[in-house]
């Protein structure tokens, strides 16, 4: 035998040994040792339903920002809480929200703080606050990430045939892995997304959820898809008055009769329940209003500093709230930490709202 070749005598131990020691229970227990516990398929099936989802939350959070927004190049894997812990236990946010429905169990939302303060920094007029984001900061985030969450978890629903709600989303400020809001479970399944807006830069955020919330995605997927019509095979459809068109389908194989199509406004929801759930990521255009005027032409092009408008309501008069142009609510402004809000005092009924009156 060669130098550094091994005689069949020490094979042989080599495999008695191993005989001794293999345990096939350690098969079954890849992600606890460190392993993937998705297949690449089922990674594969998680980055899509994660990722279109994102793409729906990506025009969301555009619109928040009013700058072009994407989410892109999703890649899913498992992990432990222990290892997530690890890697975002400092200098990170989490947005988090517990979720019922179809699914049920916390969903979080991390992203570096460096990063966050980006997007606060797009949301406080374009300057990026320096250093440990304050209180401020972090409620101009929650505010800007919450419909996010809730776009997300509703596109996911929508795709699993279902339907899921989530409690307001929160947010916490993580120096330490304590400060971390995971989902309960040992077993975790990470998708990371690269999130780039326009004039700010690409970065990472990550979607955790746990092991057991993914194995329902894949076992709602997987057993899912097209219903086959009783008795198929071919399409057998009857032609009234036969002749035209033979293709040796059987005149009397099928009957024809009109088919009902469920109502929009119910569809999905039970008896006596209207499905609002389809249109709360519909976002519309709600202005306040302080009056209205008429003014000529000549006295428009007269307008300059310091002109003075006469609007058509009193000092102290309530003020209109108008969501794509039809009234909706009357309200007083108030000031609130410097600035303006207004408080709905009344109301408008749904007949004078149809109507559009005042």
């Amino acid at each position: 035998m060669g130098e550094g070749s091994l005689s069949q005598d020490e094979i042989d131990a080599l495999l008695q040994g191993a005989d001794d020691t293999f345990d096939l229970s350690s098969l079954s227990q890849g992600s606890s040792a460190g392993g993937d516990s998705l297949s690449p398929i089922d990674r594969d099936i998680i980055s899509d339903m994660v990722g279109s989802a994102f793409q729906i939350a990506g025009n969301t959070l555009g619109t928040i920002l009013a700058k072009n927004t994407r989410f892109m190049n999703p890649a899913t894997e498992s992990s432990s809480a222990a290892d997530i812990q690890k890697e975002f236990g400092s200098k990170t946010v989490c947005l988090y929200s517990n979720l019922s429905g179809t699914l049920a169990g916390r969903v979080s939302l991390i992203m570096a703080q460096e990063n966050a303060a980006k997007i606060a920094g797009v949301m406080m007029g374009g300057m990026t606050p320096p250093g440990q984001l304050d209180n401020a900061q972090l409620q101009t985030l929650k505010d800007s990430l919450s419909p996010i969450i809730g776009t997300v978890t509703a596109q996911i629903g929508f795709k699993l045939n279902g339907s899921m709600s989530g409690t307001p989303a929160d947010i916490a400020l993580v120096d330490s892995p304590r400060d971390l809001q995971l989902p309960d479970d040992n077993n975790l399944v990470k998708t990371t997304l690269s999130l780039n807006i326009d004039s700010v830069g690409s970065f990472k955020v990550y979607y955790i959820l746990s092991l057991g919330m993914a194995q329902s995605i894949l076992d709602i997927q997987k057993g899912g898809g097209p219903k086959a019509v009783p008795g198929g095979g071919g399409m057998n459809v009857a032609v009234p008055g036969g002749g035209g068109m033979g293709m040796g389908m059987a005149q009397s194989s099928v009957g024809i009769k009109g088919v009902n199509f469920p109502s929009l406004a119910t569809a999905g929801a039970g008896p006596g329940q209207t499905n609002l759930n389809l249109l709360m990521d519909v976002q519309m255009a709600l202005t306040v209003e302080l009056g209205r005027t008429k003014m000529y032409i000549k006295d428009i092009l007269g307008l300059g500093e310091g002109s003075i408008i006469e609007l058509d309501k009193l000092a102290g008069e309530p003020v209109d709230l108008l969501v794509n142009g039809k009234l909706i609510a009357k309200g007083e402004v108030v000031v609130i930490d410097e600035n303006f809000g207004v408080r709905v005092t009344d109301i408008v009924s749904p007949t004078d709202r149809l109507k559009g009156e005042k």
